[in-house]
């Protein structure tokens, strides 16, 4: 009997989360994941850090901006999420459920619903500006690039098969012929065309089509999700969604910690000649640091 109270206590003593856990937002996750969305129009102050490279934002939002994964209590938050109306950028929360889609798309034979609302996320990860460029020479060097670059992006394929979709008549259509172009031809874009320090990727999905655009807000990694329909107006999902985040951002500490990148390649390699063609995106402080300058 001694021996089995002394290994119960053992294990709650094991088993009770230490002090740095309980400062940690994201150390219950699952608490995190059982926030739900609400009307209620009050301002919350969220604040979110980063401890790799020490950036830390704090923003004043209404409660009703705020989407499924939390952020409903105040102060420091494992992510932060949010649920807009396109294109007035105005609460998710606030309509109903009947209001934020409609069912005017068409997949083969039958409608499907389309998401009237975006959603964006802003996580506790770091984002450096050589980030997107690092991952584009990486596919590169991997895939098969297209020749075009449709809406200033350039596509790579992904190199996985398209899953088929019934017909009313019994028949089978591949969800390549069902999708409009690019989705058809390729579904992973980089964006390289205006002279910018910073490089976003936009991903689209092939069942129901949606498409996440990474881009970073003050050293953060920020996923917008939106319409494929809308691929071509990308550029304005990005601006609307930087210009929202600055909007309701009032205290900002840039990163303190440069991120090391832990790549090494030879300038003659492919990843090299690639990440050199980038230099004026990349800089000339990682591109020494990965030995390819």
């Amino acid at each position: 009997m001694k021996n089995f109270v002394a290994a119960a206590l053992l294990i709650v003593w094991t088993t009770r989360p230490s002090l740095a856990d309980q400062d940690d937002p994201c150390a219950n996750y699952g608490r995190v994941l059982a926030y739900s969305r609400t009307s209620d129009a009050a301002t919350a102050t969220l604040i979110l850090r980063e401890p790799k490279t020490g950036a830390e934002i704090e923003m004043k939002v209404p409660r009703n901006f705020v989407g499924i994964y939390g952020n409903l209590t105040d102060g420091p938050q494992c992510q932060l999420a949010f649920e807009l109306m396109w294109p007035q950028m105005t609460a998710g929360g606030l309509a109903k459920e009947d209001q934020k889609r409609t069912r005017d798309r068409m997949m083969g034979d039958f409608p499907v619903w389309r998401s009237l609302t975006i959603d964006v996320v802003v996580e506790r990860k770091p984002s450096a500006h050589w980030f997107v460029p690092n991952e584009y020479c990486f596919r590169r060097g991997n895939s098969r690039e297209l020749k075009g670059r449709p809406f200033e992006l350039r596509a790579l394929d992904d190199g996985f098969g398209w899953g088929s979709h019934r017909q009313i008549d019994g028949t089978y259509r591949n969800m390549k012929e069902l999708l409009p172009y690019p989705l058809n031809e390729a579904n992973h874009f980089y964006f390289l065309s205006e002279d910018n320090s910073q490089m976003i990727s936009v991903w689209c999905s092939k069942g129901a089509p949606r498409c996440q655009l990474h881009d970073n807000f003050a050293g953060f990694l920020t996923t917008t999700f939106f319409n494929a329909e809308d691929l071509a107006d990308w550029k304005t999902y990005r601006d609307a969604v930087r210009q929202f985040l600055a909007a309701h951002t009032v205290r900002v500490t840039p990163p303190k910690r440069p991120i090391e990148s832990g790549f090494h390649s030879d300038r003659k390699a492919p990843f090299g000649v690639c990440m050199r063609e980038l230099g004026a995106i990349v800089g000339a402080d990682t591109l020494r640091e990965m030995g390819v300058d």
